[in-house]
């Protein structure tokens, strides 16, 4: 009963957050001005737990989408999408695992233009990490929110195409019978992005 309390609390702290994030976005004289960039890209992650490199192997193909929106002058709000579906082995028992990640991330950014077709993009937020573990014929589930930092540099190919190169670092944890469960880790990839 109190673990779902408890992330029933991190769902709706992670909902007022989003809503006052939207509620950035949509006010003051700046809404005309507004520029929207849409990318979908692949990135290599690297969980910060030990436990979950052992039984899932070190480093694996994560999918993400992301939005983002220039509020003002040269500060931006981002949100997140991402997701992890890996298979594993227990050595000890010789037992096969599988885990689902689902990674929401959003927070506020600023974006360096660098030339008339480079750009990079610093990131600050939260992230917000479910998990669904089958294992040893039982399902574990939990969710962790936490932190993530990152950084984008935007490669333009014409005003509204882009390649995009990517970097990033989440952490956030949970608590179980077994004890903590650390989430999150780094990733980097390469995406293409629309803006308009």
């Amino acid at each position: 009963m109190k673990p779902r309390t408890k992330n029933g609390i991190k769902s709706m702290l992670l909902l007022l957050c989003l809503i006052a994030s939207l509620g950035v976005v949509c006010q003051g004289e700046e809404s005309a001005a507004r520029k929207f960039m849409v990318t979908a890209g692949g990135n290599f992650f690297l969980s910060s737990s030990g436990d979950f490199r052992q039984i899932y192997g070190q480093a694996f193909f994560m999918p993400e989408i992301k939005i983002t929106c220039l509020v003002y002058r040269n500060f931006f709000v981002w949100g997140s999408f991402s997701l992890i579906a890996r298979d594993g082995v227990i050595e000890e028992v010789d037992e096969k695992v599988h885990i689902g990640q689902t990674l929401l991330g959003f927070g506020f950014g600023y974006v360096f233009k660098l030339s008339a077709i480079l750009r990079l993009r610093g990131e600050l937020g939260m992230t917000y990490i479910s998990f669904k573990e089958e294992a040893l014929d039982d399902t574990q589930k939990g969710s962790g929110l936490g932190w993530k930092i990152g950084a984008n540099l935007d490669y333009f190919l014409g005003n509204k195409i882009f390649l995009t190169l990517t970097t990033a670092y989440s952490q956030a944890g949970d608590e179980a019978q077994t004890g903590k469960i650390e989430l999150g880790g780094f990733q980097a990839g390469a995406g293409i992005g629309f803006a308009f």
